[in-house]
Parts: C-alpha cells; structure tokens; sequence
C-alpha cells in the first residue's frame, strides 16, 4: 500500500493590493483548502482571546468599538503615521498567528488535491518562507497597487502610497518565491495562471514515483 503524500504547504504573499484573495480564490476552485492569516488574525484578537488585551494596551481604549471589537480602521491608520505601533502590534500577533495556522493547516479536512494554499501578507517579513514547500508572490504595478489600496480602504492616493512604503518591496520578494502571478486585474487570467502553476506543483511534489 502506498505511503499517503505530505500535504503540500504553499504560501501566497505580495503587497497590499495586489490581488492575493483572488490568487486564494483560484486555488479554491481547483479543489484546494485555503487559509488566510488576515482572518486567523482578525479571530486571535476578537474579545475573550489571547491578542485582544495586548491590543488595546498598545493602542488605548481609542480603538475599542461600543461593541466591544476592535476598529481596524482605527488601528491601520494610526499605524501608518507611527510605525512603531505596527512593530508592536506584530511582535504581539505574530506568535498568535502562526500557531493557530498551523492548527487549522493539521487539522484541516483534505479531499482529492493533498495541498494547502495560505494567504500570508508578510511572509518574508516575518521570515515564515521556510514553512512552506512552496512560495507565491502575486505582484503587480506599484501605481495599480496605491489605486487599488485607496479605493479598498477608502484613502487617498498619499495614504495608499504610505502604506506601500512600509512594505517590503515587490522585487525583493519576487527574487524570493518559486513562482509569480502577475495580476493586472483580469480575473480570468489569474485563475487560468494559478490553474497552469498548481499543475506544475502538482508534478513536482504530488506525483507517485515508482
């Protein structure tokens, strides 16, 4: 009886706004279980969890809605005019993250595709790039990637480039990653781009030799 294959572990990573929920999306639909460390994040600092004190005595009661939940919006923009926050808030989260992400990824139900696509914004940054057989940089051009930031958050085109300026540049984590999908905002292409790349993964680490 032959050995069940190693789930295969790929990391989806880019800059804001470059289109890494739709790069999930497309392995979705190949049959693919999908994580996303924003979410995973949003849950570890939600009332009654380890992150959501250690938030709040970083930033004050100021970002603490009537509903008790935290006010994202709140928390991003003071972070984009005082970076040390954002280093704070990491060293806080970042721990949280990743050990409920490598829960979820253990415990995940599989079915036919023995492989697992995650969403991870700073996976350079953080250096997790070794925790995955496989890394993806979803890139596109730096002035689509401001635009689409200031439409998604409701900033202008100055704030979208301030939140850029604080990640790590996309070349620098292109050089890093196996492969890159290039987003140019047409759907279609980018599911036809993740379908031609899984394949590829697919022969490398999925494929029986006898």
């Amino acid at each position: 009886m032959m050995k069940q294959p190693d789930i295969v572990k790929i990391g989806v990573t880019g800059s804001a706004g470059s289109g890494k929920s739709l790069v999930l999306k497309a392995f979705a639909s190949l049959g693919l279980v999908t994580l996303d460390c924003d979410q995973i994040a949003r849950e570890v600092v939600s009332p009654g969890r380890k992150g959501y004190p250690g938030v709040v005595k970083i930033f004050g009661r100021q970002v603490v809605k009537p509903d008790k939940t935290l006010d994202r919006a709140k928390l991003r923009n003071m972070m984009v005019d005082r970076p040390e926050l954002r280093r704070q808030l990491e060293a806080l989260l970042h721990p949280l993250i990743f050990e409920a992400l490598f829960h979820q990824m253990q415990t995940a139900v599989y079915g036919r595709e023995r492989a697992c696509a995650v969403e991870v914004p700073l996976l350079f940054e953080t250096g997790m790039q070794n925790a995955f057989d496989v890394v993806v940089t979803v890139a596109a051009p730096d002035d689509v990637l401001a635009k689409r930031i200031a439409a998604r958050d409701g900033v202008g085109l100055e704030d979208a480039q301030k939140i850029l300026s604080l990640q790590m540049d996309q070349e620098k984590k292109i050089a890093q990653s196996d492969h890159v999908i290039y987003n140019q905002g047409m759907t279609n292409e980018v599911f036809e781009s993740v379908a031609d790349m899984y394949a590829e993964i697919k022969k490398q680490f999925l494929t029986r030799k006898y």
